[in-house]
């Protein structure tokens, strides 16, 4: 559980990040939308599947078994897209809710929640002192947990990786640095878009909608994120955000009893 020293409810919002309201209504009634119009009959294509399965399975041959077998595979990866990109609807949304968080607990977090992936495949991570940070402690800790995710998804043998952060005149530079398959150059900017696969799903799973969700919510915060690669070395993800990501909570009296 991750311990929470400092806590203020508020709406601020960093200037270079304040989110529009329109735009807001509209993602919420994006996500409205998503959420029944298009999960109704996704739950509906499964449960006939499953009856025709169940009921007939002595009746088809191998051919309509792959058939069936098909339809059930596709209809839960758009299940699991639906649901990445409600996530990414909602990304960077919510009301704030300012914690002072220290990072070292939220990584802590991380990985005892990444234990499976981390014992699979052997990886040895290490986390350097990180900071308090005043910050919505939802969005550090999926921020964090989604490029940690690609760290260890994206590995070689004996995988390694590296978290640390550096304080530069009025930011915090983040880095997660992997010695992993690496990324090609023309595809460093790219991946950071809505749905950007470099691998097929039946060799890396996912939906490419991690990056672009990290992406949202450092912007949020009026950081920038990014990264260098050098592909069958690994990568280094970057991403910073301010020091005082509300300057109106500077002078704000803060409960550090909590």
């Amino acid at each position: 559980m991750v311990k929470k020293n400092r806590i203020l409810t508020n709406n601020c919002q960093p200037e270079s990040a304040a989110n529009n309201i329109d735009k807001l209504a509209e993602l919420e009634d994006f996500a409205a939308t998503v959420a029944h119009d298009l999960q109704a009959p996704l739950r509906s294509l499964n449960m006939f599947t499953e009856l025709l399965a169940q009921e007939y399975q002595h009746e088809l041959d191998e051919k309509a078994q792959q058939y069936l077998n098909r339809i059930t595979n596709s209809s839960s990866r758009m299940q699991i897209l639906i649901e990445d990109l409600l996530a990414y609807s909602r990304a960077g949304t919510s009301q704030q809710t300012w914690i002072m968080v220290d990072l070292n607990q939220i990584l802590h977090q991380v990985i005892e929640d990444l234990q499976p992936a981390i014992a699979k495949t052997g990886a040895e991570i290490t986390v350097k002192d990180l900071p308090q940070i005043l910050i919505n402690p939802r969005e550090i800790q999926q921020l964090c947990q989604n490029l940690m995710e690609n760290a260890i998804k994206f590995s070689q043998p004996a995988p390694k990786i590296e978290v640390s952060a550096t304080k530069q005149d009025q930011e915090w530079l983040f880095t997660i640095t992997d010695n992993g398959i690496g990324i090609a150059p023309e595809f460093q900017l790219t991946i950071f878009q809505v749905f950007q696969q470099l691998h097929p799903v039946d060799v890396y799973s996912g939906t490419g909608i991690g990056l672009a969700i990290c992406q949202k919510i450092v912007e949020r915060y009026g950081g920038k994120i990014w990264v260098d690669s050098i592909v069958g070395e690994g990568s280094t993800f970057y991403f910073t955000l301010p020091i005082n990501v509300c300057p109106q909570l500077e002078n704000a009296s803060i409960d550090k009893n909590i």
